[in-house]
């Protein structure tokens, strides 16, 4: 999720959802970052993956890097 985002309503219900599921998130302090990093040109303020076949192991290897950081405070 994007920190630069505003009005921050836009996703503020989302960090909740994923934390009743159990599911990791971070934030990047950029909505032009993130977007680049999907490989879009536009700003984007969140990302949703999932695991797939094609890219398990890079989705894995990203799973354990945010799972590492501390929760946001």
């Amino acid at each position: 999720m994007a920190g630069d985002t505003l009005p921050i309503d836009v996703y503020c219900h989302i960090p909740i959802m994923c934390e009743d599921r159990s599911i990791p998130y971070a934030y990047v302090p950029s909505k032009s970052d993130l977007g680049a990093a999907a490989g879009s040109k536009r700003p984007t303020c969140v990302i949703m993956i999932k695991p797939h076949e094609e890219y398990q192991e890079t989705y894995d290897e990203c799973l354990e890097e945010v799972e590492a950081l501390p929760l946001p405070l």
